[in-house]
């Protein structure tokens, strides 16, 4: 019997497939539905968990800075804590140098390793390069020291050579590639409680110079010693072969970074050290001073900055999408907590110097609201370039985006603009200038990412 074109043909319903084939059941649906729940809160609660923990490791590692401006300030006045405050800078300068780029790059490679072998291999190649590079880079500024300085302030250039050895062999990256917050907070509570412990007991009077910089070389090896102990007592690190290919390999692919790193660097401790050169040391010791203020609130960022970059890594290659919502979630968390930072700098100038410096100091004040400006400034500039471009393998054009900013900066502090203030306007026009730079070409690289993606 034909069918009626505008009658349809009977649809008979079966009772579908037998049940637990083709679909679940809704007890069953139910159930899985508790488990991912329980997973997602599960997985938030440890990663709030890490944040604080990151939060109060970084808290604790810019408390002894701080407090070492503060006693030092005190202590040895505006003129020897100027001169302490150069090379305190210019140790944290030639520490870029020893990195080159390794803390960003071993993050990446820790976190893509294959196995633990893999990992150690990281792990070791990596201190091995930098010990090499603190080993040459010692070397030459010994030299350049010499005939700056002369060999009256040969105690402070020791002290800060032990300072630049310690840092060498920092292993805090590794623990942070491997997610052990935990660890590492307590191995830097432990070494900062310490050295302001040995901060106190050394710069007790005028023109302990020497003694100030030897506690600040305390900290750093200890905290190394005491990592490095923690990692093999746990069996988070076993020896492995070093390979000079190994190392010229992270050199290579690691270049680009340091090239961008140094360059960033004259943004905050090289522009010190540069003062350290060209100015008065009081104007120094403020700048300083108001450099250590600004770390110290960027300090509470940066558990966000780190986590955000080691989840970026691990998305930026397969699952561009997945990145740039994680990017969007990390930038508006940190401008609104730089905005926040960047307020209370501004209320908190004022008392900072006259509990530092025991009087008015206006150039002081000046510079802290200055650098307290450049907080959230900042943090977009590093979100966008040193976090996002590297994670998406762009290590060249971050280094040719700082080196723009970097040019920008110097070239205001040392020819545009004049005054014991120069150095914070100089500051806050270069960071614009990178976050500018870098969120268009950051820009260009996801939109290539993502058209790649859907194909």
């Amino acid at each position: 019997m034909r069918e009626h074109p505008w009658n349809p043909p009977r649809v008979t319903h079966s009772r579908g497939p037998p049940s637990g084939v083709g679909r679940a059941r809704p007890g069953a649906r139910n159930l899985l539905n508790r488990v991912h729940l329980r997973e997602s809160k599960a997985s938030l609660k440890d990663t709030l968990r890490k944040l604080a923990e990151l939060a109060l490791t970084h808290v604790a590692t810019f408390a002894f800075p701080l407090a070492f401006a503060v006693l030092c300030g005190r202590v040895l006045g505006v003129h020897d804590f100027g001169i302490v405050s150069f090379y305190t800078a210019l140790a944290a300068f030639l520490g870029v140098v020893i990195e080159f780029g390794f803390d960003w790059l071993g993050i990446r490679e820790v976190s893509q390793a294959r196995d633990a072998a893999q990992r150690h291999q990281v792990l070791y190649n990596v201190t091995a390069s930098k010990l090499l590079i603190c080993l040459l880079t010692s070397v030459v500024a010994c030299g350049f020291l010499m005939w700056l300085r002369g060999p009256q302030q040969a105690p402070l250039m020791i002290a800060m050579l032990v300072h630049l050895l310690g840092f060498a062999m920092d292993v805090s990256w590794y623990l942070r590639a491997l997610e052990r917050t935990r660890l590492l907070l307590g191995i830097t509570t432990v070494t900062r409680i310490a050295g302001i412990a040995v901060l106190l007991l050394a710069v007790s009077r005028p023109g302990a110079m020497a003694s100030a910089l030897w506690s600040y070389a305390f900290v750093t090896v200890t905290t190394s010693l005491m990592s490095w102990a923690v990692l093999l007592h746990q069996g988070l690190a076993h020896r492995a072969p070093l390979h000079w290919r190994t190392m010229g390999s992270l050199m290579r692919r690691s270049s680009a970074i340091v090239f961008g790193n140094l360059n960033a660097a004259l943004l905050t401790n090289g522009g010190v050290a540069l003062l350290g050169i060209t100015a008065d040391p009081a104007t120094v010791g403020a700048a300083n001073l108001a450099l250590r203020v600004k770390m110290a609130g960027q300090a509470v960022l940066l558990p966000i900055k780190q986590l955000s970059y080691v989840r970026l890594s691990s998305l930026a290659h397969d699952r561009p999408a997945e990145a740039l919502r994680a990017g969007r979630i990390a930038l508006t968390a940190l401008v609104g907590g730089g905005v926040l930072i960047c307020l209370g700098i501004a209320l908190a100038a004022e008392a900072i110097v006259r509990h530092v410096f025991l009087g008015d100091f206006p150039v002081a004040v000046g510079l802290i609201m200055l650098l307290g400006l450049s907080v959230p400034i900042n943090a977009v500039a590093e979100l966008l370039g040193m976090q996002c471009l590297i994670a998406f393998g762009q290590e060249r054009s971050y280094a040719a985006v700082v080196s723009v900013a970097a040019v920008v900066f110097c070239v205001l502090l040392l020819v545009v603009l004049h005054g014991s203030l120069a150095y914070g306007w100089a500051l806050l026009a270069a960071e614009a200038c990178l976050a500018a730079l870098a969120g268009l070409q950051l820009r260009s690289v996801v939109a290539r990412r993502l058209e790649f993606s859907r194909t």
